[in-house]
């Protein structure tokens, strides 16, 4: 009736099934510990129950929403912090030659900057979430 790789999800399919009366079976339960990485894991009822749990199954499966308002900031500053930290690299290359110039110090003063903003995007990046009427788990307004 149900084939997953998530052997969670199996016995979560299971306890539900079981909830509302019908009889279900989990199948390959031990195979992760023979082949962990191709893992078919599949979950079984009686025939004349299979309609009655699929739409059970349909009831509990999560649905997709979407990324959070804070994905799009926290993006942008994962972005901005790994090219400040590849600029920085460079701006290392360059204090090896002798005597650096103004230019090195201009490289290495934008590779700070640019990593510092992107460490604050990505810090500050769910507050956007609560802004736009996300519910934060802490309880904290």
């Amino acid at each position: 009736m149900l084939e997953t790789n998530s052997l969670s999800w199996a016995q979560t399919v299971k306890i539900a099934l079981e909830a509302e009366g019908l009889h279900a079976v989990v199948l390959d339960e031990f195979i992760h510990g023979i082949n962990p990485f191709n893992v078919c894991i599949r979950v079984a009822v009686a025939d004349g129950e299979l309609p009655i749990a699929r739409t059970i199954v349909a009831r509990i499966t999560p649905r997709f929403t979407g990324a959070p308002p804070s994905w799009r900031i926290q993006k942008r500053g994962l972005l901005l912090g790994g090219s400040g930290i590849v600029l920085g690299l460079y701006g290392i290359a360059r204090f090896d030659d002798p005597g650096p110039g103004p230019v090195t110090y201009a490289i290495a003063g934008v590779a700070v900057l640019l990593v510092v903003t992107g460490f604050l995007l990505v810090a500050l990046g769910p507050r956007a979430d609560v802004a736009s009427g996300g519910d934060r788990k802490d309880g904290a307004a």
